[in-house]
């Protein structure tokens, strides 16, 4: 008995090491944590200062090789802030608006060194950002102060930051970026559309009802026919209202969505076992062509495929009914396993969003002069692409070989048809 007792005290004394060890080791991951966090809010803080002597800087040389520095300057720094933001447990609200402010001042600072903002507009602009970085800076130093201050429990600080009601000061900076954006950098009219799709706003059709869209489900995926459904709606504040339908039938589990407005498929994702047997690459492209017919996308055409070692991703683009050009931006994605070509996965939403194509001119282009001897030009055909003010432009998508005397190279290149600028070029192999 006095065996037993002792190996039970001996056993409680062990647990209890452990125990205490655990604790340790969980406070001391905790605390190296919040050291790094607060280690990158200081490295966020001391870079702000330098964006906005880099930005006063940038207002103050005409000569673009003296603006070369702050320019680069702006667009490294803007970047680097934004990974440290990015990396610590802050209001999401404002992480979202910061960032985004960020990014469109970098972009903007690389566009002015490639002499794509007229001087007038940079100082414009940049000067309502110096400003506004300088108002900026006390508000963050506030209110980063105040969460790494009275923080002093790590549990307390991240139990802070996801409560559904934030800090007022962060509340505040959100609101300030906010306005930042809005004012500094408006919207253009092509980031106005581009906006406008991928919030849906294009679909002017009426709204369907559950039972509708789990009806066309049924339809589409005929396999789906017997599946247990939980159909929900989107929250209230998302980019565009949608159901999310839930299922399970067999081996089969997944879910669909579709708009609410139409009833128009946007994504589907299948999870079931794949078998050892695999079809041959042409009858997946078959039962591909066959699917998005099925699905009611008529003017689509096949332009990718790729596979791993148990799907095949097929990818179709929207064809231009007057010119039959690729519209590449509006596309669709499919999944398809490759023991049965079964349709596993669908992506629809470029495709919905389908994009807004302009008028434009198609001057011919002597590709004898525009390249070297070395290329031969293996296919030619038109497709859309945008630009990097967002814009679609209309280009000459060619497939090039340059031959040399110790290798060949191919290259997919897209030369917009009025300007001829290379848009887009990619070596292949």
């Amino acid at each position: 008995m006095k065996i037993l007792t002792s190996i039970l005290a001996l056993a409680v004394l062990v647990m209890g090491v452990f125990l205490y060890n655990s604790k340790q080791n969980e406070m001391d991951m905790q605390n190296n944590l919040r050291a790094q966090y607060t280690s990158r809010m200081t490295d966020a803080s001391e870079k702000m200062s330098e964006l906005q002597k880099s930005v006063q800087s940038a207002t103050v040389f005409n000569d673009k090789a003296a603006q070369a520095e702050p320019l680069e300057d702006i667009w490294r720094l803007s970047s680097e802030i934004k990974s440290d933001i990015a990396s610590l447990p802050l209001d999401r609200e404002f992480s979202k608006e910061w960032m985004n402010y960020l990014g469109r001042l970098g972009d903007y600072a690389r566009l002015k060194s490639q002499d794509k903002v007229p001087e007038e507009q940079w100082l414009k602009v940049t000067n309502n950002v110096a400003k506004n970085l300088d108002e900026f800076s006390y508000e963050w130093q506030n209110a980063s102060t105040e969460l790494l201050a009275n923080q002093q429990s790590f549990k307390k600080w991240q139990k802070d930051i996801k409560k559904d009601e934030p800090s007022k000061k962060w509340t505040a900076l959100s609101s300030t970026v906010k306005g930042y954006s809005e004012s500094d950098f408006p919207l253009t009219a092509s980031e106005s559309d581009d906006l406008k799709k991928k919030e849906l706003k294009s679909i002017e059709d009426k709204p369907v009802t559950k039972n509708q869209v789990e009806n066309t489900l049924k339809e589409m995926f005929p396999k789906l026919k017997n599946a247990k459904l939980v159909a929900s709606s989107s929250k209230e504040g998302a980019a565009y209202p949608f159901y999310h339908i839930q299922f399970n039938e067999g081996i089969r589990t997944g879910y669909v969505d579709y708009t609410q407005k139409g009833g128009h498929l946007l994504s589907v994702l299948i999870e079931r076992p794949i078998g050892k047997d695999r079809i041959p690459q042409e009858q997946i492209k078959e039962k591909a062509e066959r699917a998005v017919k099925a699905f009611g996308f008529d003017d689509v055409e096949m332009v990718e495929t790729r596979e791993n070692h148990l799907v095949w991703h097929v990818v179709f683009a929207r064809l231009n009914p007057t010119n039959k050009a690729r519209i590449y931006a509006d596309a669709i994605q499919l999944k398809l396993a490759k023991d049965d070509g079964e349709i596993l996965g669908v992506n629809t939403m470029e495709y919905i969003q389908k994009e807004t194509l302009p008028d434009q001119k198609q001057t011919p282009v002597n590709w004898d002069d525009y390249f070297t001897e070395q290329v031969t030009i293996q296919k030619e055909r038109l497709a859309y692409t945008e630009n990097e003010l967002l814009q679609q432009r209309l280009c000459y998508e060619l497939i090039v070989l340059k031959d040399t005397d110790t290798r060949s190279h191919t290259f997919r290149i897209l030369v917009d048809t009025e300007t001829h600028e290379v848009l887009k070029s990619e070596l292949l192999n």
